[in-house]
């Protein structure tokens, strides 16, 4: 049951070809997709027949990834600003009828109701391999950076023979995540954002 979903999060990523950051979203819309359309065999219902005793619907259900338009109903907007900002599909709500949606200008992923899915317009096909490997991008998107990290010469009786010489220190590199206040990708709604203000 778990490699099912693994594989489905994983076959869904690669075809909208988005980067291994939204790993967490595409399990999540697994779940909640197979919860509404797998058939189970002893009963031949899916789970949700089988807790609440109707049919699903299922006629809202998006491609994962798929481009949307979000529009913009929190900031304070200009009279000649853009009023929608452009985004992909991530997941479904569980408590509400608002959509999962990744703000490319903001990049935050954010629950909104306003929502305009362009299912017919296909993802970049070069865009998929630079975001899954690029180390430096993905790095940048979960807000990594390097430390250098040196040992120390005077550590031992021979570095302190070669004192007088002069030599390049050994670098390593570890990458540590950078505590902020806000994530990269957070999860929280734009309703209870402005409730905390």
């Amino acid at each position: 049951r778990n490699r099912t979903f693994i594989e489905a999060a994983r076959t869904m990523l690669a075809d909208s070809k988005l980067p291994t950051t939204f790993w967490a979203e595409a399990v999540n819309t697994t779940c909640y997709v197979q919860y509404k359309v797998l058939v189970t065999k002893p009963h031949n219902k899916t789970p949700y027949e089988l807790f609440h005793g109707r049919t699903p619907a299922i006629s809202f259900l998006r491609p994962f990834g798929c481009h949307v338009t979000i529009l913009n109903t929190i900031d304070h907007i200009g009279k000649f600003d853009r009023k929608a900002d452009k985004g992909f599909f991530v997941g479904y709500s569980l408590n509400s009828k608002a959509s999962s949606v990744f703000n490319s200008r903001t990049k935050i992923v954010e629950k909104n109701l306003h929502v305009r899915f362009s299912e017919n317009t296909p993802n970049n096909v070069g865009s998929g391999p630079n975001w899954l490997f690029d180390i430096d991008a993905l790095t940048k998107t979960m807000n990594y950076q390097p430390v250098v990290a040196q040992s120390n010469d005077f550590s031992c009786t021979k570095a302190s023979n070669d004192v007088g010489k002069e030599k390049e220190p050994d670098k390593d590199y570890i990458l540590l995540p950078l505590w902020t206040t806000d994530s990269p990708f957070s999860t929280r709604s734009k309703i209870s954002q402005d409730n905390e203000f």
